[in-house]
């Protein structure tokens, strides 16, 4: 009688009565990965005002598209002593007769690095805006303007003048070493 029971209990498994079961397990990793930037200022620990500093605001070549375009702020030292600069550029458009064009300005690239500036050494910012995108405020930005602690301004003009569309959508990024 043992083995009729024991026959019976194999024909059963091979009858499909038995159950398998499937278990998936996901196991997820977080990476951290920690970053240190060190910054060397060369002795410049002074901030560059507009007195120190020359400019040029050129177009850069083979930027648009979309309707945006890159325009580069480079800063020059021309002081006889080291400076430096960080962060997006305060920047102010301005028309043939010096009035202050509408714009909102939106730095991107975050705070960014100091940047030691040696005489002669130079520091540039892109710049993107949309200038062909409707509507159009009236007038031909000429002029930049770009803001530097102590109040001063350093003036420079725009090659080549453009537009400002798109209720002057600005996006200056950071300063970063140009040398």
């Amino acid at each position: 009688m043992a083995l009729g029971c024991a026959g019976a209990a194999l024909v059963a498994a091979g009858c499909g009565l038995t159950s398998t079961k499937t278990v998936t397990t996901t196991v997820t990793k977080t990476v951290t990965r920690t970053v240190t930037n060190t910054i060397t200022t060369s002795g410049a620990s002074n901030a560059c005002t507009a007195h120190d500093l020359t400019a040029t605001f050129q177009v850069l070549p083979g930027s648009a598209g979309a309707g945006n375009i890159v325009y580069t702020l480079k800063v020059t030292n021309a002081a006889q002593a080291a400076c430096t600069v960080h962060g997006a550029p305060d920047i102010t458009f301005l028309d043939a007769a010096g009035n202050a064009m509408p714009a909102h300005v939106s730095p991107s690239g975050g705070p960014g690095a100091v940047v030691a500036l040696q005489p002669g050494d130079s520091a540039t910012s892109q710049v993107r805006f949309s200038p062909d995108v409707d509507p159009c405020d009236p007038g031909t930005a000429t002029t930049l303007n770009v803001a530097f602690p102590g109040n001063s301004v350093l003036e420079t003009k725009i090659n080549p003048v453009t537009r400002l569309c798109g209720a002057g959508s600005l996006q200056p990024g950071a300063f970063s070493g140009a040398n």
